[in-house]
């Protein structure tokens, strides 16, 4: 009976291929705007991953995501390494500024000022040059963020940071993030120079806790000694991330895309099998005649409706899957496939064709074995 049910599904082929293809568009439809909604999200939080040496961030209490950005004192150094369970910390400075290219224009930057030593903050990829070359006299390395109006910019070039001098010593490459502004990482001393501001200046401590203590634990202690705010690297980059989900329209735009996939995949799968099972009513008829029950009816159209979903969820899938691969974390397409995203679609797409099947065994049950007769 089930190679009877497959013949009947493939027999009509052009309503088979239009099943398949409802399915495949909406499947497409659901990963390719999904990936891209969580790609978009993951570049909130890019600056923080792109920094894997600290375990903590420690902060302004009233921080609520990486690029809020408020000063804290510099005493806060020294207060945050006396707290036991604290192997190092080092400061780290954001700021914003603008630079006159040597083309003769000029640019908005995002700096960033790291420890001479240490070089704790600065990206792990290097296109050009190495970190000890951040200790040149006015050296700073440049990272276009894949942008390619910035990409000309090679090692060797002079700017000129809110009228200060700053000679490019080298290229880094770090997770393309939400901010599309090109970024420059000097020294500690010297991005405060280049970015003036307020009194206090200090704008992350950066902690690595020592083995055997427990991250969280020791984060709390630094907020009990200090006053501040501190957060695991992981807790501060989920919080970047929810605040742009909770304060921007990212998640209603790309939600109603994907529901919109959703419906149009329903409509026309529904309308397209709930059509096929009409069209084959005479065919239904004959195997009630012949004696077959409806329990072996269900798990025919069943089978129909699973084949075709599971066919357009793998070629959506894939499609999408083929567009991302094509995809760098510097494009300025932000694209993310994750597990979770393919399990969720694989879901959607089988409450579909569940859905569709639903509406066709009622009409399948309804049949009278008489009509084969008429």
């Amino acid at each position: 009976m089930y190679y009877v049910a497959l013949r009947m599904l493939m027999g009509d082929t052009t309503r088979y291929l239009a099943l398949v293809f409802g399915l495949t568009f909406s499947t497409t439809l659901i990963v390719q705007q999904g990936s891209i909604f969580t790609g978009i999200l993951r570049r909130t939080g890019a600056s923080i991953e792109s920094v894997p040496q600290p375990d903590i961030w420690v902060m302004h209490p009233a921080t609520r995501y990486f690029d809020e950005h408020k000063p804290i004192p510099d005493t806060a150094l020294q207060r945050v390494r006396g707290v036991p369970g604290v192997e190092w910390g080092e400061r780290m400075f954001l700021g914003e500024g603008s630079a006159q290219l040597p083309n003769g224009t000029y640019a908005p930057l995002r700096i960033i000022g790291v420890e001479r030593v240490s070089k704790v903050g600065l990206p792990q990829w290097m296109d050009a040059g190495t970190p000890e070359m951040l200790e040149r006299p006015y050296a700073v390395f440049w990272d276009n963020i894949g942008l390619p109006l910035y990409s000309n910019i090679k090692p060797g070039d002079v700017l000129q940071i809110n009228d200060h001098r700053a000679e490019v010593a080298g290229l880094v490459t770090a997770p393309r993030a939400f901010i599309s502004n090109p970024t420059v990482y000097a020294t500690y001393e010297r991005a405060l120079e280049y970015s003036p501001g307020e009194r206090l200046r200090l704008t992350f401590v950066l902690v690595r806790v020592k083995a055997g203590y427990d991250t969280k634990q020791v984060a709390r202690e630094i907020e009990r000694a200090t006053g501040l705010g501190a957060e695991t690297t992981q807790d501060f980059f989920w919080q970047t991330v929810w605040f742009y989900v909770s304060n921007t329209g990212i998640a209603i735009n790309f939600g109603i895309t994907v529901l919109l996939g959703l419906i149009v995949g329903v409509a026309i799968a529904g309308q397209t099998f709930y059509s096929f099972t009409v069209e084959n009513t005479k065919h239904f008829g004959t195997l009630k005649a012949m004696g077959t029950s409806n329990s072996t009816l269900i798990k025919m159209v069943l089978l129909q409706a699973g084949l075709v979903g599971i066919l357009g969820w793998g070629l959506g899938a894939g499609a999408a899957s083929l567009f991302g691969m094509r995809i760098t974390s510097r494009s300025l397409i932000a694209f993310m496939l994750t597990p979770q995203l393919l399990w969720i679609s694989l879901g959607f797409t089988l409450l579909t064709v569940l859905l569709a099947a639903v509406v066709s065994i009622r009409r399948v049950l309804r049949i009278e074995p008489a009509i084969v007769f008429r």
